[in-house]
């Protein structure tokens, strides 16, 4: 079991460009598949965070609970028969930073765009001639006729 402290937290907070990061606990079990060869790191992690909104800036508070299932593998290409030498990390030296590895997935887990719920696209003011459109709205964009086929028409046929 690991627990961040609370200037850990701060630390990863800079680090991950967000406002804050209340929490970061993780449960990892630690097992060799192949002593001295592979090593199986799983467990989950739980943290609190505090983003900034893309569009309003305002604050925007995320809960994660993530799984984290890892294998580490000291010349993989030998262990090959027990874990895909493309899924595992390369084991090297004696030690594994376990609080590094958590905070790697907990960068993996923040939401690179977090908005603010309830954000209505229209009452944001982004300037002239500029405007967000619903996902449903940039979906149906992309089913629009290719401008370019009325040229087609004007081509002279063989």
């Amino acid at each position: 079991s690991l627990e961040a402290g609370e200037e850990e937290c701060a630390q990863l907070a800079a680090r991950f460009d967000q406002k804050s990061i209340g929490r970061l606990a993780a449960d990892l079990i630690l097992v060799w598949l192949e002593p001295g060869k592979v090593l199986s790191v799983s467990g989950k992690f739980e943290a609190e965070a505090v983003q900034t909104c893309v569009i309003t800036l305002d604050p925007v508070e995320a809960a994660l609970k993530e799984e984290i299932n890892l294998v580490f593998a000291r010349d993989a290409e030998e262990s090959a028969d027990i874990v895909d030498p493309e899924d595992a990390e390369p084991l090297e030296g004696d030690i594994i930073d376990l609080g590094e590895l958590v905070a790697e997935e907990l960068s993996l887990a923040l939401d690179p765009y977090p908005r603010r719920p309830g954000i209505d696209p229209s009452s944001i003011d982004l300037g002239p001639g500029a405007s967000l459109i619903s996902e449903e709205e940039a979906e149906k964009g992309s089913e629009r006729a290719n401008p370019f086929e009325v040229l087609a028409a004007l081509k002279p046929k063989r």
